[in-house]
């Protein structure tokens, strides 16, 4: 009988494929915790910024206007000027000076509660008091969409704002808590 002898190329292809994917999946696991060590380290940063960051005064801001569109129009038509979009409407002195506390409301992920600041009967500012911010990720989605928030709120006037995109549960609760706070500011 012959006896067999093993098969040299097959067995060190399976023992360069083991050691392939070893390295590969050392290498992704690698990448990843780096990847969340930098996270963590821009949430801890965003934490660590003042309050003021988060909310903004545009009392002061100078009004936005807007510049005349051309109109694409066909090549012997001559070109149509829009006129200049007209702010949306407001009511002056809706509400009565003050600051006003919203409800508490769920966003899922923990608690959103803001505070409005009426000034000459308009919105003045809005700031969070409460908002998700016990995971990294609630802290950087968070950190991105309040900012917008405050800023439509106080544009429009109100408290329908549009949805963030990413941060829809938190703008759904600050469009709840916003409506409170409005609503005791009427009264």
């Amino acid at each position: 009988m012959s006896q067999r002898k093993p098969n040299r190329p097959s067995s060190l292809l399976r023992t360069v494929k083991k050691y392939s994917v070893s390295a590969f999946v050392i290498c992704s696991f690698s990448a990843y915790a780096v990847h969340e060590r930098l996270l963590a380290s821009e949430a801890t940063a965003a934490n660590q910024a003042p309050a003021i960051a988060v909310t903004r005064q545009v009392a002061a801001a100078a009004p936005v206007t807007a510049k005349p569109m051309r109109i694409a129009a066909p090549k012997n038509a001559p070109a149509q000027m829009l006129p200049p979009a007209q702010p949306a409407a407001t009511t002056s002195g809706s509400y009565k000076d003050g600051e006003y506390t919203g409800a508490l409301a769920d966003a899922y992920y923990g608690n959103v509660q803001v505070k409005a600041v009426i000034h000459g009967g308009q919105i003045a500012d809005v700031s969070f008091l409460s908002f998700p911010n016990h995971r990294r990720t609630s802290v950087r989605i968070n950190n991105y969409a309040m900012p917008y928030l405050t800023s439509e709120a106080i544009q429009v006037q109100s408290a329908n704002v549009n949805v963030i995109s990413g941060a829809t549960l938190t703008s759904e609760a600050f469009a709840q808590s916003l409506q409170s706070a409005l609503e005791s500011a009427k009264s």
